[in-house]
């Protein structure tokens, strides 16, 4: 029972990629997208790079929104507040522009869940310069789409990470790009 519903997480977090790789093309200006990125050492669910390779890194985790968890409205809240609260500190440290946690909700008729304080709080940057976003992805939606919970804003940008990305770029094949017809 427990590896059917771990694979059922699995196909859940796949299948929200799709939107959010669309999210990414649609917000930025020829990216190039890149899924289960080997990043910095570290996996990543989707990485885009903006301005065809040229441009602001954006780093997204998903994470999964666990049938099950609490079923009463102030339970379920502090679970998911409680929940984010790992993938949150651990985007805080990737290297990039542009940092998105994602909650893949499986459960038909969820109540949307909104950051509270906490959440928030762990959401900027130490220095005050950048802020986690938190997308929302309801793949039980026969048209899953993304819904942005808090926006995201651009974190310091340093010459590491610029060469970061060219070395990314030059060593790896983008799932999406755009192309210049000949």
């Amino acid at each position: 029972m427990i590896e059917l519903q771990e694979l059922q997480i699995e196909h859940y977090l796949g299948r929200a990629k799709d939107p959010v790789q669309d999210y990414l093309v649609h917000k930025l200006l020829y990216p190039k997208v890149y899924l289960d990125a080997d990043w910095d050492g570290r996996k990543l669910d989707v990485l885009a790079v903006d301005r065809a390779g040229m441009g602001d890194v954006h780093a997204v985790k998903l994470v999964p929104w666990v049938q099950g968890q609490a079923d009463d409205i102030p339970g379920w809240y502090i679970s998911m507040e409680q929940s984010v609260q790992e993938p949150m500190r651990e985007l805080s440290t990737f290297p990039s522009h542009f940092r998105y946690l994602t909650i893949v909700c499986s459960e038909p008729n969820r109540n949307l869940w909104i950051p509270g304080p906490a959440t928030r709080n762990n959401s900027l940057a130490p220095d005050g310069v950048g802020r986690i976003g938190i997308l929302y992805v309801d793949v039980t939606e026969e048209n899953a789409e993304v819904k942005v919970l808090l926006k995201a804003e651009r974190f310091r940008n340093s010459k590491e990470l610029v060469e970061m990305a060219d070395q990314f770029i030059a060593s790896h094949t983008a799932n999406w790009e755009y192309r210049e017809e000949l």
